[in-house]
């Protein structure tokens, strides 16, 4: 297919590490074939503005009074659309645009998936591979193509001037006065898959035994009483995604279950201890400078609805304890 000058969007309902997967094949496919790109995704659109690659990110959000069809200047305006999810509201109004070339991974047995050009096959959770690479091998397969470079290499946009001083300050705020600290992101946005809180706690001092080093929580507004029980250096509900992107940039290491944050580590170098529980480190473990725990139970992975109702406690979380972490922070530190 003869992309040169064509107009692209691509979309994705998922989280920040959802996102920051795309990067590699985007960046591929803006270098090798030189079209506009258009990402469109409902939440987390900073963690994609301001990479050179992307021409343009639409902030969609859910459950706003028409929200979805704010899009209708610029969807109706695309040579193609590439549907990495089921949109289907979207999906209906690019067929009545009369958009050229619509791809898309399809609901079985839904009406509208008659109005996809082209049928995806390559999905997520198809594969054992990195997920990175299984964007690529999707955006190849809806556009007859071929992608090349590194698809491990994930990249977040660099902070600006505004965030790197807030940070300054933020630092100086919680009495963190050295450049050497570690990052503690225990909560995500599955319930089940939080660390436990009384393991971070004994991690923590762990920590200050051995090293005297300072661990900064993180996490959202709602955490932050769990977060102040954790360490007293609570930043919880204090930063954005991306003033939490330059907190991670500077830290000598993240701990973190499989979420945004430690997709962030990847992307930005900061080597991560990385606690998998419902899926796999195959699919998304940084593949550079992580470290991950998976105890491999016969019942994981699972998706999220079993991990609510799991019958066997999230034992893949629960029994990740502080010693294991420390075995492998200890091999960092060597």
């Amino acid at each position: 297919m003869d992309l040169t000058g064509k107009k692209v969007m691509i979309t994705c309902g998922g989280g920040v590490g959802d996102l920051i997967m795309f990067t590699p094949a985007l960046k591929s496919l803006k270098e090798k074939y030189n079209c506009y790109i258009t990402f469109l995704t409902p939440r987390n659109a900073d963690i994609l503005r301001g990479l050179p690659y992307i021409d343009k990110v639409i902030f969609l959000p859910r459950g706003k009074f028409l929200g979805r069809y704010r899009c209708i200047p610029d969807l109706w305006q695309q040579d193609i659309i590439i549907f990495s999810d089921w949109q289907p509201q979207l999906l209906a109004m690019a067929h009545w645009f009369r958009v050229p070339f619509i791809a898309g991974i399809p609901r079985s047995g839904h009406r509208l998936t008659k109005y996809l050009n082209k049928i995806i096959t390559h999905g997520v959770y198809d594969t054992d591979d990195y997920t990175a690479r299984t964007h690529a091998h999707m955006i190849e397969e809806a556009l007859n193509i071929s992608l090349s470079g590194d698809m491990t290499d994930i990249e977040v946009p660099d902070t600006s001037a505004e965030d790197f001083l807030y940070v300054d300050g933020l630092l100086r705020d919680v009495d963190v006065r050295t450049s050497k600290y570690i990052v503690l992101s225990p909560f995500t946005g599955l319930e089940e898959r939080n660390w436990a809180g009384k393991e971070a706690i004994n991690l923590v001092n762990l920590i200050k035994e051995k090293y005297n080093i300072p661990v900064l929580v993180l996490g959202t507004a709602d955490t932050e009483k769990e977060a102040r029980d954790i360490s007293p250096y609570c930043l919880a509900g204090k930063t954005t995604l991306m003033q939490s992107v330059e907190i991670i940039r500077r830290a000598l290491l993240l701990v973190s279950p499989d979420s945004g944050p430690m997709h962030i580590a990847g992307a930005v170098g900061t080597p991560v201890i990385a606690l998998f529980s419902k899926d796999l480190p195959s699919r998304w473990a940084p593949k550079k400078k992580c470290l991950p725990i998976y105890l491999d139970y016969d019942c994981s992975p699972c998706d999220d609805e079993t991990a609510r109702h799991c019958q066997f406690d999230v034992r893949c979380m629960k029994n990740i304890t502080a010693k294991m972490v420390m075995e492998k922070l200890d091999a960092f530190m060597r």
